[in-house]
């Protein structure tokens, strides 16, 4: 990819290190999200969902979810520099 290549190992530990580190954040919210989403009941005020609407939410972010939080973070943690509890 001409152009968008990064032009030094700086800019490529740069690039890596913000995709992990946006990764991490995305995958710490979708979890926190899915974990609301499974006590909360979406068919009750002030949400009023439709049934099939509160399915199709919860059902697409369970899956998200544990996928999500299937990735070994060992060596994204390493590279970020957060701790590999």
């Amino acid at each position: 990819m001409a152009g968008l290549s990064p032009q030094s190992a700086t800019e490529v530990n740069g690039n890596v290190g913000l995709l992990l580190r946006s990764f991490t954040q995305v995958r710490g919210l979708v979890h926190q999200q899915a974990a609301w989403l499974a006590a909360e009941d979406l068919k009750v005020p002030p949400f009023n969902m439709s049934a099939d609407d509160e399915t199709l939410i919860k059902s697409a972010m369970e899956p998200l979810d544990t996928t999500l939080q299937g990735v070994d973070m060992t060596f994204i943690s390493r590279l970020i520099g957060l701790p590999t509890t």
